[in-house]
């Protein structure tokens, strides 16, 4: 049952991939508003959805096993970070191509997937740790993945006072001080943040749409670095932390997280920093579909 449902939510990505590559062939969606609609969830839908859900009740042992998945987050982000580097520089990726594969490889779909799955696995209590989890995402993506996607020099501003950082920290202090959100905002925050999944899919698959197949099939580095994301990254984490006494939970998020397909801001920021937004739809489209074997058999693993 548990695959089952992993499967279906996989499959529902991919048939919202596939609505927006229709909508795009069919020129409903036209540049224009795959641009808009890549800055409205940048700056409106996704920060939405980050503070909707870091509204709960403050306890003292919630907020001890967030702290310690959010040190095991770094950990994570350290070991991709590693296999990345090491990745590009075995591979001789060329200089124009090198940030849209490091970030395919260092930022997972956390997120879209990640909280899905760790509710399937832990209901609402595998979502608030997911949150926590995904702050490094937040923190990471707006300074090093900014930094990896851009071609020219960052304003440190720019990498401080952004939406999806600055939901983030918001959201903690509203967990942590106990912040009430009228009701009425809260239902406006997450009807707002629902719209994140589907619209980010539709501009995967509206960006696929403006690829080539032949590129997508002949690329071998795109199957590696797939592979080394799905597979080979999760593994790493796992010999790391079942040597450690914790709880099945707090093991279970951050190598379960490790192995999410390449995030769909993998291809939004190539396209808002001007890099090879086709080369990477096409490496989220692939991991995803990947992880229609990868996730099942590593649920069952950790579960």
């Amino acid at each position: 049952m548990l695959r089952e449902t992993i499967v279906n939510q996989v499959l529902m990505i991919f048939f919202l991939i596939g609505f927006g590559y229709f909508l795009r062939k069919i020129k409903i969606m036209n540049d224009g508003f795959t641009k808009g609609a890549t800055d409205l969830i940048v700056y409106v839908t996704l920060p939405a959805m980050v503070l909707a859900s870091m509204d709960r009740d403050f306890s003292k042992e919630l907020a001890s096993n967030g702290m310690m998945i959010f040190l095991f987050g770094a950990l994570m982000y350290s070991v991709l970070a590693a296999l990345a580097f090491i990745f590009v520089k075995l591979r001789k990726i060329n200089s124009q191509d090198k940030g849209v594969y490091l970030y395919m490889v260092i930022f997972g779909n956390v997120g879209y997937l990640g909280y899905p799955i760790a509710k399937i696995a832990f209901e609402d209590l595998g979502v608030f740790y997911a949150a926590f989890f995904n702050i490094w995402f937040q923190i990471l993506t707006w300074t090093l993945g900014v930094k990896l996607m851009s071609k020219n020099k960052i304003r440190i501003s720019r990498l401080i006072l952004n939406p999806g950082l600055s939901a983030t920290l918001l959201g903690v202090m509203i967990f942590f001080f106990s912040w009430d959100i009228p009701v009425v905002l809260k239902g406006t925050l997450e009807t707002v943040g629902s719209m994140t999944v589907p619209l980010a899919m539709f501009i995967v698959g509206a960006f696929l749409a403006d690829a080539k197949l032949s590129d997508f099939l002949t690329r071998v580095d795109l199957y590696l670095a797939s592979i080394l994301k799905l597979v080979l990254g999760p593994v790493v984490v796992a010999l790391i932390l079942y040597k450690i006494d914790l709880p099945l939970i707090i093991k279970s998020i951050p190598i379960i997280m490790s192995g999410m397909p390449s995030g769909v801001n993998t291809a939004i920021f190539a396209k808002m920093f001007d890099r090879d937004y086709k080369l990477a739809s096409q490496g989220v489209v692939l991991s995803t579909a990947l992880s229609l074997i990868t996730l099942p058999i590593l649920m069952t693993l950790v579960l």
